[in-house]
């Protein structure tokens, strides 16, 4: 491969990397360090599709495509037609989607708890002011003691999928038992109906936003977030396109670049799986989110978080049918029978799914299970970086293998 391509996809991840670890850095600056406070770990855990996922994963990620990357690029370079101009106007043009769904991100009604000053956040009574003394219920309990709060009971139990209520029942079909029974809410911290819930949870909600509002209150973390936003975007929907396309062009990345085809496969893999993490994560959020904001107020991340996850459960599923077969029979067997299974469990163990990744990756997180899962990403890591290339005479069989069909 030329210089040049491994040079390019190298800074080019290299600064995507840097940007999610001081997406997190900056969390812990404000939150942590200047605050004097460990709320932000609570935070972290909570909005873990951010704050954990792109630091451990999306890193994983990185590593992962880097030399699937490399052959991405050194082959539009030398080896497709008008390879060149294509690869230039295609990287153009993600690069224009990124910035633009970047600043499009982040509307609605709901504002995150992060985007408030932490001592903005720390004057918060609650309403009425003060009720969270025990001489006075709250109608809605201050921000951070709710958020505590959340962080605590999601440690002590895997399932919190019961104590999301209903916001916006169907007014044509007569009110379920459930909506009617009384169970423990955040946002209060009281057992009541689902009706008297959902309100705290609006105005919730509408708390933060109306402490975000003055430009005063605004943390650091909204212009860090804000700068750093499309990049994320930007390696998601690299990842995205990448893959598909090394797929598509398999035969000439096997006929071109033969030594590195195993070590394609296995960043590939590895890649796709680390990936798989983002929408576990982001489902283990939103269901957190409903716990404090209900499932009421308008938000356009929570609009497209379905889409974006089944679109890519869809990518990860199609890349192991389709992109590891005739090289290597055990990788091939491997990410087939996964992604059977891994299909099988998401239809049928979608809400179990969920509860433990809030559990062990979300707002239940301990230090413990961050370090379990921070050992095992390091054990992915060497997995992909030690893996050797094939010798010339294996590459030619495997060459001759793709050729033949067989």
């Amino acid at each position: 491969m030329l210089l040049g391509a491994r040079i390019f996809v190298a800074v080019a991840f290299t600064i995507l990397g840097a940007t999610f670890i001081a997406t997190t850095g900056a969390l812990y600056y404000e939150f942590g360090y200047q605050a004097k406070s460990d709320a932000w770990i609570s935070l972290a855990t909570f909005y873990s599709h951010l704050f954990i996922f792109f630091p451990l994963f999306g890193v994983l990620a990185l590593v992962a495509f880097y030399v699937p990357s490399c052959v991405f690029v050194d082959m539009y370079w030398r080896h497709v037609s008008w390879g060149k101009l294509r690869f230039t106007l295609g990287l153009l043009l993600v690069a224009a989607i990124s910035v633009g769904a970047g600043w499009g991100l982040g509307g609605g009604q709901l504002r995150s708890i992060w985007e408030v000053k932490p001592e903005v956040l720390a004057e918060d009574p609650g309403d009425p002011p003060g009720c969270n003394s025990a001489q006075q219920s709250c109608l809605r309990v201050p921000v951070m003691t709710a958020l505590s709060d959340v962080v605590a009971r999601s440690k002590a139990r895997a399932g919190m999928s019961q104590f999301v209520r209903n916001c916006e029942p169907d007014p044509l079909i007569e009110t379920p038992p459930e909506q009617l029974s009384r169970r423990y809410c955040f946002a209060t911290q009281t057992l009541v109906d689902a009706a008297t819930c959902c309100q705290a949870q609006k105005q919730f909600g509408l708390a933060i936003r109306n402490m975000f509002e003055p430009e005063a209150n605004r943390s650091l973390m909204v212009k860090v977030h804000k700068a750093l936003l499309p990049f994320k975007i930007f390696f998601l929907l690299v990842v995205f396109l990448i893959a598909p396309l090394l797929a598509i062009r398999r035969r000439g990345i096997a006929e071109n670049y033969g030594p590195w085809i195993i070590k394609i496969e296995r960043g590939v893999l590895v890649g796709a799986v680390a990936m798989l993490f983002f929408p576990i994560m982001n489902l283990a959020f939103l269901q957190s989110s409903g716990l404090l904001y209900g499932t009421a107020l308008d938000s356009v991340y929570r609009s497209i978080s379905w889409p974006l996850m089944l679109t890519f459960g869809g990518w990860a599923l199609l890349l192991l049918f389709f992109f590891f077969r005739d090289v290597d029979k055990d990788i091939e067997t491997v990410a087939r029978i996964a992604g059977v299974v891994g299909s099988a469990l998401a239809v049928t163990k979608y809400q179990l799914i969920v509860d433990y990744a809030v559990r062990f990756m979300g707002s239940g997180a301990s230090i413990t299970t961050l370090g379990i899962i921070a050992a095992l990403v390091g054990i992915a890591f060497l997995a992909i970086v030690l893996q050797p290339k094939l010798k010339r005479s294996k590459a030619k069989e495997v060459q001759e293998a793709l050729e033949t069909g067989s």
